[in-house]
């Protein structure tokens, strides 16, 4: 499914986003639209990008919401004039939120990537990499982390990961086993995510950071994650459908992939618990 040409990403993501606050303050449809004067319908049709989002509109409820902070606000505002825009970037104040909004909201979720475990599939409460920890110190979270739970059915979601990511020490080797045994379970769980590895050999370029394809309200939008978000529609999302594309076709398969990462675990925690200099070579070269 593709994203129709009237329609950029601005909407999906600013709606996805009012969507998710208005759900974090436990308020209904109706509820909300009380304070922009219009009827739940209208709203719902806000939020999932089925009518232009006016500023005016947009501004109320994010005060209802509490959100109050200028550059957050002022960036909404620039979102509401670009609606059409096939690419917009996002650096503000609040730019993991709205990405969780969309992951939160998505009804399918691919996902490829080589720096960072995505936060969907991160173990909870072990994080494992830089950017992680560096987010998460400095940026408080008004909109929930969407994580997969191991044997609960839920969104379409298939993960790849480029075979790097299991031999380097993103952090310490302990939270590393920890992580890749998560993702082991979830991979082996009924009806969990479709979790893949490229290995190095296979060739394909894996992106920068996290690369999104997200089924969204209906419409299909690409997300580039690093230490900002980058939304794309269209046309604009052709360099991203050839790097995923590329990560599938060189992807094993679930059965291998999921090997792969037992192994990676069992890598991992070796590395963990060295005894001494000699035990760390051998460990290294078991």
């Amino acid at each position: 499914m593709t994203t129709p040409p009237d329609c950029g990403p601005a909407p999906l993501v600013l709606g996805a986003y009012l969507r998710s606050l208005r759900l974090a303050q436990g308020l209904t449809l109706a509820e909300a639209a009380w304070a922009i004067h219009g009827s739940a319908a209208t709203l719902s049709r806000m939020e999932t990008a089925r009518v232009p989002l006016r500023w005016e509109d947009a501004s109320t409820l994010m005060d209802h919401y509490g959100i109050t902070d200028c550059p957050t606000l002022e960036a909404a505002r620039e979102w509401t004039t670009k609606t059409r825009w096939g690419v917009i970037g996002d650096a503000a104040p609040g730019w993991q939120d709205r990405l969780r909004a969309c992951e939160h909201h998505a009804s399918a979720i691919s996902v490829y990537t080589s720096v960072t475990v995505p936060r969907i599939a991160q173990a909870v409460g072990c994080p494992v990499d830089e950017l992680t920890l560096v987010m998460a110190a400095t940026d408080e979270a008004r909109v929930r982390v969407h994580s997969l739970i191991p044997g609960q059915p839920g969104q379409d979601v298939t993960i790849i990961i480029d075979g790097a990511m299991l031999l380097r020490t993103l952090g310490h080797p302990r939270a590393m086993a920890t992580q890749m045994a998560h993702l082991h379970r979830l991979a082996t769980s009924a009806g969990g995510p479709r979790i893949l590895v490229a290995p190095l050999q296979a060739g394909a370029i894996p992106p920068a950071g996290n690369l999104y394809q997200l089924q969204l309200f209906g419409h299909e939008l690409w997300v580039s994650e690093g230490y900002n978000a980058t939304y794309a529609t269209g046309a604009d999302s052709e360099t991203y459908r050839r790097c995923l594309t590329a990560g599938l076709g060189a992807a094993k398969g679930a059965k291998m992939s999921a090997a792969m990462l037992k192994v990676a675990s069992t890598r991992f925690e070796r590395l963990a618990t060295p005894k001494t200099p000699g035990d760390v070579l051998e460990r290294l070269t078991s």
